[in-house]
This record gives structure tokens, sequence and C-alpha cells, in this order.
């Protein structure tokens, strides 16, 4: 596996970028998505994920992660299946308390994340979130206005990609406020499935 607490340098967070959950919050402009960075320490594969109780409030987000496979930078749009690996379901979690003070994507196991798979279309793949049983989110890549090689493109042209990096892609409408003791799982056709319950970490 290339990708982990200790092989991956960083994971960044692209959005919004599914069409309906940019109209769900009444986004219209096309400028340049927002991005953000998140410590390897918040992977996780594990199918029991520990929060700390300093987060408060979460959300849980489905995503589709690109992983990359090979050093790069500067990176066209043409060239990007080339430096990507394989594609993974992630959980893009984000502490809902603390956007004003910077924490937002800071604590660890905020990324629970599945294995790599090859995916012969990025762009055609569906995503779906089920909180203890209840389907909360679904969508395709289809919808995202931003693809995944457009993505991979333009933040090589920021900082430079290292392999095992991970870029999560963006969120369908809908993510969901979640608390201790929700059974999240995350299904695609594509990508498999991953099932974890959510604890509090004990000091």
């Amino acid at each position: 596996m290339i990708y982990g607490r200790d092989k991956t340098s960083k994971i960044i967070g692209i959005g919004p970028n599914f069409k309906a959950f940019r109209e769900q919050k009444g986004i219209t402009h096309t400028d340049d998505p927002f991005l953000s960075l998140k410590s390897p320490e918040s992977l996780t594969f594990s199918d029991t994920v520990y929060v700390s109780p300093a987060m408060g409030a979460f959300i849980c987000e489905v995503e589709m992660a690109i992983i990359i496979g090979q050093d790069c930078k500067h990176i066209e749009e043409h060239e990007a299946a080339s430096v990507v690996a394989g594609y993974a379901l992630a959980n893009d979690m984000t502490a809902a308390d603390h956007f004003d003070d910077g924490r937002f994507k800071m604590y660890d196991q905020m990324t629970p994340i599945g294995p790599m798979v090859q995916v012969s279309s990025p762009s055609d793949v569906t995503l779906e979130m089920w909180v203890n049983g209840e389907l909360i989110q679904r969508d395709n890549t289809s919808q995202m206005l931003f693809s995944p090689a457009w993505q991979v493109s333009h933040i090589s042209k920021i900082m430079t990609l290292r392999k095992g990096d991970v870029i999560l892609s963006g969120t369908p409408a809908n993510p969901r406020l979640c608390q201790v003791g929700d059974v999240i799982e995350m299904r695609s056709p594509e990508l498999g499935s991953v099932r974890y319950t959510i604890h509090q970490e004990q000091k």
C-alpha cells in the first residue's frame, strides 16, 4: 500500500464540487474551488474510528479519494491519469464547531479511507453514504464541476504532489452531522464499501 499515516505526506481536500451540493448551498460562481489540508494522522483504515472530544460536533462526507502514484508538479490535465495510482472511498470528516479557529480539519482519525482500486472512468463513479442504515448521500462523479483530472492538474501547479498523497475530491449534497455511536457505511459499485463505527477517544 502506498498511502497511510507513515507513507502519505499530505491530504488535500477540495470543494464545493458536486453541482447538487453547490445548489444546496446557493453557490453560483465557478471560481477555483476551496482547498484545505489535513494531516496524515487523520487517515485510518480501522472499522472503529475514535474522535477527539475536543472536536465537538462533526460532519461526515463521503468522497472519492484520488491516490497519487508518483512525485509530480505542473501536471497538465491530459497527463493526470499517468500520475494517479488509484482511487478509494473516503470520509472527509469536518469539526463543525471549529470553522472559525481553523481546526475544522486538524484532528486525528478524521479521514476514514478504504482500499485503493483501479477505476477505468473516474468521472463516472457512484458514491453513497449510509448512516445507521439510512441512505444520506448519493451522487455520481459525473456531476462534479471540477473533474478528477482537473483537480490533480490544478493542485500540482500549486504544490508538489508526492507518491502516496491523497486528494479528497468533494462531497455530494446532504453531508450529515453525526455523533458518537453512529455506524457509517460508504458504498460504491466501482470502489467497494467501507463500514465503521464512531467512538469517542479516551484521554
